[in-house]
This record gives structure tokens, sequence and C-alpha cells, in this order.
């Protein structure tokens, strides 16, 4: 399995948790990078529920 780097300096991403839910946080650009899958998941259900009005 390979480690998610990040999109802006390529530097190792570390995996953190919060209230929020899980992120992945950048060390050398100091952001926070919403996991992917979370994402894709959120647009996903935001587009059935459109349908379903």
């Amino acid at each position: 399995m390979s480690t998610p780097t990040c999109p802006c300096c390529s530097q190792t991403l570390l995996r953190h948790i919060s209230a929020k839910g899980i992120y992945w946080f950048c060390p050398a650009c100091y952001q926070e990078m919403p996991t992917l899958i979370t994402e894709v998941l959120a647009r996903r259900n935001r587009e059935l529920l459109t349908l379903k009005v």
C-alpha cells in the first residue's frame, strides 16, 4: 500500500482524527487534506438526495 502524498508539495501526508472525522495533514504545507473517499461519498449522497426530491 502506498503512502499518500500532498497534491501541492508531494510531502508524505499524516493521518489525523478529530471531531470532524478522519483527514490527512501535510506537515510541510500545514494544511488539512480531506480523505478522497469521504469527499466522493459525500458528493454521491448529495446527488442521490437531489434525485429523490
